[in-house]
């Protein structure tokens, strides 16, 4: 890995928990109201905004391809950002941060059906690890931290997870193709789609209890700068590094950077089990590196 890809992918890690962290903040509100989407709208807006600069700076055109490619890459991010945010509201960050990152087992599979890259024995070893740590994490009767002892966070964490995952996948596509060079517009559609998107849903849904204030705003603001760039930068290095290189180290770094982040800002306290579903998930994507 060359030095200008190792500096790119450790501000994409640091950029990506800070985010993961700083959503939980958004955990008050409920799906079901209309203030869940004017913040989601907010946050994809900003991200819009930082794009547009980036594009505005670097433009290289908007293929049919990169358009229609953007939809279905927008329509993951968008699930994959709401159902996050959704299982943040329910368990601890450090868990979910965890089984989120176990996503980039998609990309990293599919880096070996498309695209000819090498998976170890030890790496399969590691991929087939992710399996205790789905059932130690939601086999408990009562766990410490999570509302009245619920799983209800570990649907919507797998949810997200699968899209996350297929982000990956659709980031090598862009890479691999002729157009490649319009990684910025690209992101910047998806991101406007979903911004679109929760703009609507806010509109029409109903208001909620929970109000937004203004420090709702400026945290989302952060929170959709840090979002793009990460999207910008994973999309990037989608194309010079390998699947089973680029998407274990991300999401390894993300998950110990959202434990740090987690402990220090929300004081959350780890049982035992959250311990050994956390050690599995690093030994399994180290595995998988190898």
């Amino acid at each position: 890995m060359d030095l200008i890809s190792a500096t790119l992918l450790l501000l994409s890690v640091s950029f990506a928990a800070t985010r993961n962290v700083l959503i939980k903040g958004f955990s008050a509100f409920s799906f079901k109201s209309r203030e869940f989407f004017g913040i989601q709208s907010s946050i994809f807006g900003a991200g819009s905004i930082a794009l547009l600069m980036v594009n505005a700076y670097k433009f290289s055109g908007i293929s049919g391809f990169t358009f229609l490619l953007a939809l279905i890459y927008g329509a993951m991010l968008l699930c994959a950002q709401w159902f996050y945010t959704i299982a943040l509201s329910k368990g601890k960050t450090a868990i979910c941060a965890t089984i989120y990152a176990f996503g980039f087992l998609i990309p990293t599979l599919s880096g070996t059906v498309f695209w000819q890259e090498k998976i170890s024995v030890l790496g399969y070893l590691g991929i087939l690890m992710v399996i205790p740590v789905l059932i130690i994490s939601g086999f408990n009767k009562k766990t410490e931290g999570v509302k009245n002892g619920s799983k209800s966070y570990l649907l919507p964490l797998i949810v997200a997870m699968i899209c996350s995952g297929g982000l990956g996948v659709i980031q090598k596509i862009q890479q691999k193709s002729d157009f490649a060079s319009q990684t910025n517009s690209f992101i910047l559609i998806a991101f406007a789609f979903c911004f679109l998107t929760s703009f609507l849903f806010f509109i029409f849904k109903k208001k909620g209890e929970t109000k937004i204030k203004p420090k709702n705003l400026i945290f989302c603001s952060v929170i959709g700068i840090f979002f793009a760039t990460c999207n910008l930068l994973n999309t990037y290095l989608a194309g010079r590094l390998n699947s089973s290189i680029l998407f274990p180290v991300l999401n390894i770094g993300s998950i110990l950077f959202s434990l740090i982040l987690g402990l220090i800002i929300y004081k959350e306290k780890l049982t035992k089990r959250d311990y050994i579903v956390l050690s599995l998930s690093i030994a399994s994507i180290i595995l998988v590196n190898f």
